[in-house]
Order: structure tokens, then C-alpha cells, then sequence
């Protein structure tokens, strides 16, 4: 019997999994139709961020973009890191994928869960798994990830001020630690510039609402100032 092909084997698991998470989430908000394909949307992005870091880092290639692919598979479930990576091994198992590096990916997915790790632990080891977990975070920093957010069944119906407090409080209190928990340095510093262009984007929605006579932001403020500097180094 012949052996499916890898990747087309992790994408299309991938995308089933997409699909049916997108399905319940609209429907949980009274849609009939999935408007906004927000998990196969982040997976493909971790894929490419993956990719660009692995290639930076000398990584093995095929076990990080096959845990990337593969990272969310079983993301409705309890411990999905974990439960993720035993469905790993079952695709990629009956794919012409490496036997000898199917430990590699499994062990990749079941560790990358988690907004933050511990200030001052050592980075993650082997490489392909710290690579996976850079590239999940950095999916969720800068101002796509404010796009996505806001196009997602979760804040349907809420008014812009609900929206915008939202965000912030998330960007301030997790998504600051998120930075200073990159494994790798290149990830460290597009999480720092990601950063930064999501705090700018926020102060400036906060003003434009302060010149319609609604102000929102109140007390709040951030870390990073609105002149941090790798705002500049585009």
C-alpha cells in the first residue's frame, strides 16, 4: 500500500480541524456560516513565521514545519499540546514522513502551549521545539493579531470601547510577558517591534475616540512608549 505524502497529509488534518472549530464558534454566535477562518488562518502563519525562524537557525526543516502544521490539530480538546501530539504520530505515521524524526514533531507540539514561560528559564530544548513555541506566540503579537481578534465570534455585538479593553488588557498584563519569554533571539526582537506596533495601534484608536468626545483609555497605559524605537526599523 502506498504511503501518503506528509505534507499534504498534516495539511489537510489541519484544516479538518479548522473547519470544525470554525463551525461551532459561529454557530455558538448565532452565524450560519463560518465568517472568519480564524484557526486555519493561524496555523498557516505559524507554518510561515516556522519556517522563516528554522531556516534563520539552522533547524531541521521538516520536523518544524510538520509540528506546525500539526500544532492545533486537536485544539478543542482538553491538553490539546498532548493529545495533539499523539495525533501527530498517528498521521504522520501512515505518510512517507521520517520514521526516526516523528519523536521530534510529537515532542514539539506537546510542549508548545502557553502564552509565557518562567522569567529566567533556559530556552527550550531541542531547537525545533523552541522554534514551534516562538512561532504560536509571535502569530498573536502585532497588528494582524488585533485583526484577527476583532473578526472573531468572541467580540460579535460588543461596542467598541468593550473591544478596545479588551485588547488592551491583553496586549498589557499577557502579551508583554509573551515578549521577554522568546526562546530565540530573532524571535525576541520581531516580538519586541510586534509589540510595539500593537501598542501604537491601540493609543491611536484610543485617541481618535478621545477627538469623537468618547474617551476609553481612561487610566490605562503601557510599557513600551508610542516612540519605541523599532517602530522605525521596518
Amino acid at each position: 500500500m502506498s504511503r501518503q505524502e506528509w505534507r499534504a497529509a498534516c495539511m489537510a488534518a489541519a484544516q479538518a480541524q479548522a473547519a470544525a472549530e470554525g463551525q461551532r464558534a459561529w454557530t455558538q454566535a448565532a452565524s450560519s456560516r463560518v465568517a472568519y477562518d480564524y484557526r486555519w488562518e493561524h496555523v498557516a502563519q505559524v507554518t510561515a513565521l516556522a519556517m522563516l525562524l528554522a531556516q534563520q537557525l539552522g533547524a531541521d526543516l521538516e520536523i518544524v514545519e510538520a509540528a506546525a502544521w500539526l500544532h492545533d490539530v486537536r485544539k478543542e480538546q482538553p491538553s490539546h499540546g498532548v493529545v495533539g501530539a499523539v495525533a501527530a504520530r498517528e498521521i504522520l505515521a501512515v505518510t512517507d514522513f521520517p520514521p526516526a524524526k516523528i519523536d521530534a514533531v510529537a515532542d514539539a507540539i506537546g510542549r508548545h502551549v502557553g502564552m509565557t514561560r518562567p522569567p529566567g528559564a533556559p530556552p527550550l530544548s531541542p531547537l525545533e521545539a523552541a522554534i514551534l513555541w516562538d512561532a504560536d506566540k509571535l502569530s498573536k503579537l502585532g497588528v494582524q493579531a488585533i485583526a484577527a481578534t476583532l473578526s472573531g465570534p468572541g467580540v460579535q455585538g460588543k461596542p467598541l470601547v468593550e473591544r478596545w479593553h479588551y485588547m488592551a488588557e491583553f496586549t498589557r498584563t499577557v502579551l508583554s510577558r509573551t515578549v521577554a519569554s522568546m526562546n530565540t533571539a530573532p524571535a525576541r526582537e520581531l516580538a519586541g517591534h510586534r509589540y510595539a506596533r500593537m501598542v501604537a495601534l491601540l493609543r491611536l484608536w484610543a485617541d481618535e475616540s478621545n477627538e469623537s468626545g468618547v474617551p476609553i483609555q481612561g487610566e490605562f497605559d503601557f510599557e513600551i512608549p508610542l516612540d519605541y524605537a523599532g517602530l522605525s526599523q521596518e
